[in-house]
């Protein structure tokens, strides 16, 4: 039970942190230390941490979770403002994760677990994967990009030639649309399906080297969180 609670809670954590954090909320809270839109931002964590307990006690816990949440995201900018250039991501989910779990622990100790509904752990499971496999696989990647200097390959028509036109965020898109199948394959098994995918994805081919090299590099790691969540999720099903 206090694994379901758990997996409950990173659900809420992904919920709040990236699905339904805006690319301009993120703009604005970066302008500065602390303005409102941290304050909305620690509402949304706290509903989500509250709501996704589905127990009605964990309002006080959910509480303290959002307060130490929003302390380590005001430190985060303290020290990006220090200092621009270091990149604080990876640490600041970690210790976002070790707190609630630690909070998670801490009222499955003092207050024990009963849920108002029957929660299957699987199913939890399943759909944690895919949270994680949306846009939270797509800031994962990003920030992968950023900490080895891979920088966008922007379309140009003075010289490029292929003289190509993206989509705005279709690369994303396409990244959520093929983690999702390809997460979906893994859970019944299909692994040979998803050799298909990545070998009808090698067609694409540009002129250009370094674009060639982004999607090759983006590929890989869309693909390899993907399959690794699969993996993941099919071990703890089958157990």
């Amino acid at each position: 039970m206090i694994f379901t609670f758990i997996l409950l809670q990173f659900s809420a954590y992904l919920l709040a942190y990236f699905i339904f954090n805006s690319h301009e909320c993120e703009i604005e809270k970066h302008r500065n230390i602390f303005t409102k839109y941290h304050l909305l931002h620690g509402v949304i964590v706290f509903l989500f941490s509250y709501l996704l307990s589905f127990n009605l006690d964990f309002w006080y816990y959910a509480l303290l979770l959002t307060i130490i949440h929003s302390l380590i995201d005001l430190l985060k900018r303290y020290l990006q403002l220090k200092n621009s250039k270091q990149n604080y991501f990876y640490i600041n989910q970690i210790i976002h994760i070790i707190v609630l779990i630690a909070i998670s622990l801490l009222f499955y100790h003092y207050s024990g677990i009963s849920f108002i509904v029957n929660i299957p752990f699987n199913l939890v499971l399943i759909i944690t994967g895919f949270i994680f496999c949306a846009k939270p696989a797509n800031i994962f990647i990003k920030n992968v990009f950023l900490s080895y200097s891979i920088e966008i390959p922007f379309n140009n028509h003075n010289n490029s030639s292929d003289n190509d036109t993206s989509l705005p965020n279709a690369g994303k898109l396409i990244g959520i649309s093929e983690r999702f199948l390809v997460l979906a394959l893994i859970l019944v098994n299909q692994f040979s399906a998803v050799g298909l995918i990545i070998a009808a994805k090698s067609i694409l081919r540009y002129k250009s080297t370094t674009r060639n090299e982004y999607i090759l590099v983006g590929t890989l790691l869309s693909f390899g969180i993907a399959v690794l969540t699969g993996i993941i999720i099919s071990k703890s099903l089958y157990r």
